[in-house]
């Protein structure tokens, strides 16, 4: 067997492959801490270590404060700032996977979440079933250093989850004492969870670099492992659709209301669901009411592939449901010929993601220009002025191509889409700039809970648009920081005391976010002017129509939500957040 059959044969192992996605992981951890500010993770090793249970001459001192820095790097790469934008965050927007497994675990680590949970047993080599002491639900944990002795044992680790369901530990391992314990359990809330995972972290490393632990998990073999996995039964919605659809006339296809219909269906657990009536109805011989499954498990396999490649949803859904599959089946329970028709059905997608559109030479350089753009603006930081000229410059770009464009070729623009995390669970006054930004650059945007249960913000569009959004959303961000350090260190905000200056902050982000929003109003209103009066057109209903065709095939549902916040806001500083909003210059500064 050749080396390139081996690496073959390694793929098609979960755990082989989870194995190198771990390892890639560790690296993405040593570069996000470059990103990390170093006064801030000093300032906390001295805090914590101000109080520490240790005497001068103690020789396990630098052990103890090299802990500590360890710690205090882990917090602060998954700790948000003013803007929802974490040190993980701003590697991952400068790093170029070479591999789909390069992308994964960036995505993964990017969702990884401090996690208090019970060793119960091992399912295989290198693999315990966990418990999440916060929620009590289980899950699966790829750990090669743990003994027999770490069963039963509680632990605290940040972890996240991998394309097969694995989870891996992305922070030290820390066994919970009685004391350590208590700790965590005070971020406990019953039926919520764990309600603040960075609070506890900083309190569980806190405790441990001032107090220790009693002992330490074990590392040895690996006990025989116990069956996990279980799968329901079908859906009804799903079946009452089949059974529609199988009703019809011979040869009749799905109307476009009909496929909404099944797209807004999808899941992974409908999906298996499908595959398994569409085998057993064909072993009775209804062959015609099997084709009607058959269809409708491609149509959701093509509508999570979408949904990913915007990057809504999971990285990786069928990747994940193929690896449970092949478990349940493996275990007898899940039939082997419903992972084979997975298989098949999976050669046959096909699922339009700009890849076979047409993509220019001119929209590959504006493209490349917004990239450049960002990336000098992420880099150098920027005011709410130059934020504001660099979106005037990319409106530029935006309109000129826009003119070179004939409403055929603009028919054949790939639609693409983003996905920002903001690592928070509540809205915040940032958010409100959202709207704006997609409008700004003719997107749609749409917010969900990520996996994790955070906040994450999804924009979908034509290539370039979406490109611009992404440019447009980081330069506002930064904007946001910069001028609320700004606002702090003023007049206002030093006259506050106590709860007060809170207040100040959230008053002033909710007068900058609307001062932003109604000059990018203002800004998109003159370029579709200038784009008319130049071609005697509006593209702007062209391209909703578009977007609108390509979101249909997402399958989502979207509801309005109000956002607004019910916070006192004080007058002055408000009107102080909206004066730097409107004081924004179109010219100026990035350029």
């Amino acid at each position: 067997m050749t080396a390139g059959n081996n690496r073959k044969v390694a793929d098609a192992n979960p755990l082989a492959r989870s194995l190198r996605m771990q390892e890639t992981i560790t690296e993405l951890l040593l570069e996000a801490m470059t990103f990390c500010v170093d006064s801030k993770v000093e300032e906390t090793v001295r805090k914590w270590l101000t109080h520490a249970d240790i005497a001068p001459d103690d020789p396990h001192a630098g052990e103890c404060a090299a802990g500590a820095m360890i710690f205090a790097l882990e917090l602060s790469i998954f700790a948000p700032s003013m803007s929802g934008v974490r040190p993980i965050d701003r590697m991952a927007r400068q790093f170029k996977a070479k591999t789909f497994d390069d992308a994964a675990a960036l995505e993964a680590l990017k969702k990884a979440r401090f996690t208090l949970f019970r060793i119960l047993s091992v399912t295989q080599s290198h693999v315990f079933k966990a418990e999440d002491l916060a929620t009590g639900e289980t899950f699966l944990l790829l750990e090669q250093s743990f003994s027999p002795s770490a069963l039963g044992r509680d632990i605290a680790a940040r972890i996240c989850r991998l394309d097969y369901g694995l989870h891996v530990a992305t922070s030290p391992k820390i066994p919970l004492d009685e004391a350590c314990l208590a700790v965590a359990k005070e971020f406990i809330r019953p039926g919520k969870g764990l309600v603040n995972d960075q609070r506890c972290a900083a309190a569980v490393y806190r405790h441990v670099v001032r107090h220790g632990v009693d002992d330490a998990v074990e590392f040895g073999v690996l006990p025989e492992p116990e069956e996990v996995f279980a799968l329901s039964h079908p859906d009804d919605e799903l079946d009452a659709l089949a059974r529609d659809w199988a009703e019809r006339a011979e040869g009749a296809e799905p109307s476009r209301d009909d496929l909404e219909v099944a797209r807004a269906l999808t899941s992974g657990r409908r999906l298996a669901a499908a595959l398994v009536s569409t085998v057993e109805l064909r072993r009775m011989g209804q062959s015609r009411h099997a084709d009607v499954y058959r269809r409708l498990a491609l149509i959701q396999m093509e509508t999570l592939h979408r949904r990913a490649f915007v990057g809504s949803g999971e990285i990786n859904p069928l990747g994940t449901l193929h690896s449970t599959l092949e478990e349940l089946a493996a275990k007898r329970r899940y039939p082997h010929e419903a992972l084979g028709l997975f298989r098949e059905l999976s050669r046959r997608i096909s699922v339009d993601t700009g890849g076979t559109k047409h993509r220019d030479e001119d929209l590959g350089r504006v493209i490349e220009r917004i990239r450049g753009l960002r990336a000098k603006t992420i880099e150098q930081g920027c005011t709410e002025q130059e934020a504001l000229a660099a979106a005037d410059k990319v409106g530029e770009l935006l309109e000129r191509y826009g003119l070179s464009l004939s409403e055929v070729e603009l028919r054949q623009q790939p639609c693409e889409g983003f996905s920002i995390d903001t690592g928070r669970r509540k809205h915040g006054a940032f958010d409100r700039c959202v709207p704006a930004i997609a409008d700004f650059c003719d997107c749609r945007v749409w917010s969900e809970n990520s996996p994790r249960g955070t906040l994450r913000f999804v924009f979908f569009g034509l290539s370039v648009d979406v490109e611009a959004a992404h440019y447009l959303y980081d330069l506002v961000a930064i904007a946001f920081e910069t001028e609320t350090a700004t606002f702090k260190s003023g007049t206002i905000y030093a006259m506050m005391v106590g709860g007060e200056k809170r207040s100040a902050v959230n008053s002033f982000q909710i007068g900058l976010a609307r001062g932003v929003s109604a000059k990018l109003e203002t800004l998109k209103a003159q370029r579709n002017v200038a784009v008319f009066n130049s071609t005697g057109r509006d593209l702007v209903p062209i391209k909703t129509s578009v977007i609108d065709e390509e979101f249909e095939k997402l399958g989502l549902s979207l509801h309005a939500k109000n956002v607004s916040s019910r916070r006192r806001v004080l007058a002055d500083a408000y009107e102080a957040g909206h004066e730097a909003g409107r004081k924004f210059e179109v010219r100026a500064g990035i350029e």
